[in-house]
């Protein structure tokens, strides 16, 4: 993919995250219950960058914290995108 590619990904990940944070709310759904996934699997993808120019720029100490705050969003997305599809009904 090229630099263009992953580019308009990020805008577009960041266009719907925006969206999702700013929707009005649905019924039967909380607020964090509704944006946690989507802001989590955002947060993942910054800190991952960021930990890439930490780690380029030498410095280690915080692209170590980066990595562990990526690796916190990242589960974080999973449960609750595991916890949105349980409680979504299926039929």
């Amino acid at each position: 993919m090229s630099d263009r590619g992953v580019g308009t990904r990020r805008l577009d990940v960041r266009r719907r995250v925006v969206e999702h944070v700013n929707a009005p709310r649905r019924a039967g759904l909380t607020y964090g219950e509704l944006r946690t996934p989507a802001v989590a699997g955002y947060i993942a993808d910054m800190t991952a960058q960021l930990e890439s120019m930490a780690t380029a720029a030498g410095l280690d100490l915080l692209a170590y914290f980066l990595a562990m705050a990526r690796a916190e969003s990242e589960a974080a997305a999973q449960i609750a995108a595991g916890a949105a599809s349980e409680e979504t009904p299926s039929g």
